[in-house]
């Protein structure tokens, strides 16, 4: 089953990478042909090799479809639509609520995909629906480690989005379990308002009902942050505690069964409907499933099996599934379990059961650090000891929730004497968690690891577990090399590479990442006046996806709000540290500037003041200042920090926003010829005069400007001057983040956005 579930990956994996022109399709054909010649005469024509070919072809046809269904979806994307289906969800997000409409028909079409909409008024689940509305696409992240819409939505089914919704008419009442199951939901939620403070009333509706969206914002990041955030998801724990045991305990009242097994699967698709039916979920419901199936039939469960059936069965509803973090995560930490784990036995016969916990928690750990540094870019390193202390109550916990929960509909004093212990558990995690955020390195940021690391980490992890399997010469030697391996993967993080410059898209704004060869990491201004909490969204998770889990120096070119709205976020929330703050050393600071400097303070920063002719060395990297001068200014522009930033013989300007008189004063001052230009002032008709960038030249000009901005940047002038003298210009608003790597010598350009115009 596993090969089998192995091969389906393959064919979804297959149809992505070949299906992009007609010839692709021939080449899927053709791999599928030769594996069956292959097989027929050198494997004698087995079976369970032949079927792999159906599985195959199964994940590309399953691929396929959703793709045709994708596009089709995107199709309607700006037109008034009908739609026609089933309310299948309802979530309340804040004035409004937001639904999930499982559709029949789109349009003229028969279409069935998920709609998500927000509509004030109240739909009820079960029914069956007309709706007319906007159909409007999903945004796409524009910045490394940002927030991608379309990906999260796409991987739970839903292709279309509906604005300006009119409810037309409800064609057919839908049967009462759903909206049975979403007032249990309710009542259950308002009796833990009753029993816990708002936080833990929080925690414990998003542990029993799956409600993470009303989670209180600081216990998220505190549990996020101690690498215990999977405690406040449903999860196999819950699944197999309530459908497990009330399959055994029917069994033993009721003495069939068949019975009891149809009482508990019922039970617990219930309880997952109720719950949301997530991905690790659905997972979970579909291994119980058949761990029950097998006690009916009294055949032997084999979690392998198991595991992998639930991987074809989830990829088959929906192929997306397999690139979010959740799925990923879910399956990752069962194979951890039933795959890793039992190597330990295997090395260390009659462990104690103190030790068993460890080596579970570091099991999981293992299987899910590739996923974890992907989609998170760093890991608590205490997290494998506190998931140790934590998990084994964690049982314990639900099942007080459970019966304070129920409780609450039948006797509210009985309700409270069980939400007592279950109050003391919530505050003995938070203990947890807030001392060992103390403790030092707490947190390491390794940034994004690469396809091919993690592609090296499976095959040492795979290598082994086939090691503590096989205890031949061979294996004691190969299980060397693992080690060696895994010692050389780590510090690879650390190693020195080459100069990185990531001009972020902030909106209307300015925000650029500096990683120098030798891993400091600089940010050069960090603000937006057109997106909200930028701070948050773009910067931290930016740095983050490069490996800054701290930033040593944040330049700020001067105190406009589109220029360090998002560092004050960095320093009020504390989420990355920030060691050094450069500002301009300018003779008439107003009130914005000393704001930004107290802050800085009091966050524990070093502060620095810098004017033309001061400088900063890092290793190979020089950062000169060119302005401001020791002077009043009248224009907050004329006073930005503008940089030469010079690595070997790759040099790039930083300007800031100063105005075409700064422009002449500060030319003098450049040093040999510029490949990079940071245009001033967003493009801005004040700047980028005809003669600075005549006397420039510069290969490569970058502009961070927001889409469709109230000021008209860039300026039709400035850009028919840049397009004159530069060979080519990149704007944020077409192609997303840019990023420039150079060793020195020569420099690489990538666009965020495959849409991105290269001018």
């Amino acid at each position: 089953m596993l090969y089998w579930a192995v091969l389906f990956i393959l064919g979804e994996v297959s149809y992505k990478i070949f299906s992009i022109n007609e010839m692709g399709i021939y080449v899927i054909a053709a791999i599928v042909f030769l594996y069956a010649v292959i097989v027929f005469f050198r494997y004698k024509n087995n079976a369970v090799l032949l079927i792999g070919v159906f599985f195959f072809c199964g994940g590309a046809l399953c691929f396929g479809y959703q793709s045709k269904q994708l596009i089709l979806s995107e199709l309607y994307c700006g037109k008034m639509i009908s739609v026609k289906g089933t309310v299948i969800q309802k979530t309340e997000k804040g004035q409004s609520t937001e639904y999930v409409i499982k559709t029949k028909t789109v349009g003229s079409e028969r279409l069935h995909t998920k709609i998500i909409l927000s509509y004030e008024e109240e739909l009820t689940l079960g029914d069956l629906v007309v709706l007319q509305g906007e159909a409007v696409s999903f945004s796409n992240a524009v910045n490394p480690g940002q927030y991608d819409e379309k990906a999260y939505q796409n991987g739970n089914g839903i292709f279309i989005k509906l604005e300006h919704v009119v409810l037309k008419e409800t064609v057919k009442k839908g049967i009462g379990i759903r909206r049975l199951l979403k007032y249990i939901h309710n009542q259950l939620r308002a009796n833990y308002e009753m029993l816990f403070d708002e936080q833990h009333a929080s925690l414990a509706g998003a542990m029993v009902l799956g409600d993470k969206a009303s989670i209180d914002a600081d216990i998220k990041r505190l549990y996020q942050q101690n690498g215990i955030a999977h405690l406040i998801a449903i999860s196999g724990l819950h699944i197999a505690m309530i459908g497990g045991t009330l399959y055994r305990v029917l069994r033993k009242c009721l003495g069939y069964y068949n019975l009891a097994a149809g009482f508990g699967i019922g039970f617990i698709f219930a309880y997952g409907l109720m719950t949301g039916l997530s991905g690790s979920t659905i997972r979970a419901i579909i291994m119980l499933i058949i761990q029950i199936g097998a006690d009916v039939f009294g055949r032997k469960y084999d979690s392998i099996s198991s595991i992998a059936l639930a991987l074809c069965v989830m990829l088959v509803c929906n192929p997306y599934q397999i690139t979010q973090a959740g799925f990923l995560l879910s399956f990752g930490a069962i194979v951890g379990i039933a795959v890793v784990n039992p190597v330990w036995k295997q090395w260390f016969k009659g462990m104690p059961h103190a030790l068993e916990g460890i080596m579970l928690s570091i099991s999981v750990q293992l299987t899910i650090l590739p996923v974890m540094l992907y989609y998170f870019y760093e890991i608590a390193v205490y997290g494998v000891i506190l998931n140790v202390v934590v998990v084994p109550m964690m049982s314990l916990l639900l099942a007080l929730l459970l019966l304070c929960g129920i409780m609450g509909f039948v006797c509210y004093p009985l309700a409270v004497i069980f939400a007592i212990p279950a109050e003391y558990i919530f505050s003995f995690y938070d203990m947890l968690c807030k001392y060992t955020e103390k403790l030092p390195f707490h947190t390491v940021c390794s940034g994004r690891p690469s396809v091919c690391w993690i592609a090296g980490y499976y095959i040492l992890l795979a290598v082994f577990v086939w090691c503590g399997f096989h205890k031949s010469k061979a294996s004691r030697i190969l299980l060397s090399v693992v080690l060696v391996g895994i010692v050389v993967l780590f510090p690879s993080f650390w190693l020195p590479g080459k100069l990185k410059i990531c001009m972020f898209d902030v909106g209307q704004g300015d925000g650029i990442y500096i990683r120098t060869p030798e891993k400091i990491h600089i940010l050069m201004d960090g603000g937006s006046s057109s997106k909200q909490k930028v701070g948050s969204y773009v910067l931290k998770n930016g740095v983050k996806y490069y490996g800054a889990g701290e930033i040593d120096y944040v330049f700020i070119s001067h105190l406009d709000n589109d220029h360090y709205s998002g560092v004050m976020e960095l320093l009020e929330t504390k989420e990355v540290k920030i060691k050094n703050i450069v500002l301009p050393d300018i003779a008439n600071p107003d009130e914005a500037y000393w704001k930004l400097e107290n802050l800085g303070r009091q966050s524990g920063c070093s502060l620095i003041y810098m004017k033309r002719g001061d400088y900063i060395k890092i290793g190979e990297v020089i950062i000169s200042c060119l302005n401001p001068l020791k002077k009043e200014y009248d224009d907050k522009n004329s006073g930005s920090l503008v940089f030469q930033l010079n690595f070997k013989e790759f040099d790039m300007l930083l300007t800031g926003d100063i105005t075409q008189s700064i422009e002449q004063d500060i030319l003098p001052y450049v040093r040999g010829s510029i490949e990079v230009l940071k245009v001033a002032h967003h493009g801005s008709k004040t700047a980028s005069g005809e003669d600075f960038v005549r006397h420039l030249s510069p290969a490569l000009a970058m502009i961070s400007v927001g889409k469709n901005n109230r000021y008209g940047h860039p300026s039709q002038a400035v850009m028919e001057i840049l397009n004159k003298y530069c060979d080519n210009i990149y704007l944020t608003k077409d192609s997303g983040a840019i990023t420039i790597d150079s060793d020195g010598f020569c420099y690489w350009i990538q666009e965020f956005l495959e849409s991105g115009v290269n001018r």
